[in-house]
């Protein structure tokens, strides 16, 4: 990737973007004798917990300005635990449930911003008001069929295909919204099974449709969703 002539590269993520300010740590944070808790009483930040983990990484991967959303900046979707698996990993998660907590509490962090940023904007963007009320749809759907947290399971998303009709009430934009986190969360719930049961899952296909699905708005059909995510059930239940 080249840089514009007038890029500087010291502007770009660094270390402090994610673990802190670096002056109290930076020396010492590679001595063999620190350990993880003396690194955090340093400074750095606790990024072993996921809320802290997500809260670090939404404000730049979840709100954009509306001006700049006017000017052509796409819209950004924050979902933890992909970005974190695409960082590239410099890090260990032994947990084998890690990757559905981190979805969970990512999405719950997000739509806390999404919600905050529609109550606060004097102009909220449709893309804020859109995204918060399909996490509340999300997390409503997870939450109810798994009250015992952090243990989500995927036929809580999969079986909501007969939700996925225009009304009067609900329009396809916001079915859309919907689509777009429905697919995010079988995509790393999906991912979740295949690691812990340590065999295949032949849904990649099926899994792909539903991509393609929610990557245009102006493409999107609620119909053809439905009997996509109604497959990917089928193909995840054999």
């Amino acid at each position: 990737m080249r840089l514009a002539s007038t890029a500087h590269a010291d502007e770009g993520v660094s270390c402090e973007s994610c673990h802190g300010a670096a002056g109290s740590w930076l020396r010492g944070h590679t001595r063999t004798d620190w350990n993880y808790a003396m690194r955090v009483t340093a400074g750095m930040r606790d990024l072993r917990s996921l809320y802290v983990r997500a809260n670090t990484c939404v404000a730049c991967h979840q709100n954009v300005d509306n001006d700049l959303l006017k000017a052509g900046h796409p819209t950004l979707v924050f979902e933890l635990d992909s970005q974190s698996v695409n960082e590239p990993k410099h890090w260990r998660d032994d947990d084998p449930s890690i990757g559905p907590r981190a979805w969970l509490t990512g999405q719950a962090v997000a739509l806390r911003e999404a919600a905050w940023r529609s109550r606060t904007d004097s102009g909220p963007a449709a893309d804020m008001q859109g995204t918060s009320i399909a996490l509340a749809w999300l997390l409503a759907k997870a939450t109810a069929v798994e009250p015992d947290l952090p243990k989500i399971s995927g036929p809580a998303l999969v079986a909501t295909d007969s939700e996925f009709v225009v009304t009067k009430e609900t329009s396809v934009q916001t079915l859309w919204y919907r689509a777009r986190r429905v697919v995010l969360a079988l995509d790393r719930l999906s991912a979740a099974l295949k690691q812990n049961r340590g065999i295949p899952l032949k849904i990649d296909s099926e899994l792909n449709l539903l991509r393609e699905d929610v990557r245009l708005h102006e493409n999107f059909a609620a119909g053809r969703f439905a009997e996509h995510l109604r497959a990917f059930r089928a193909a995840l239940m054999k």
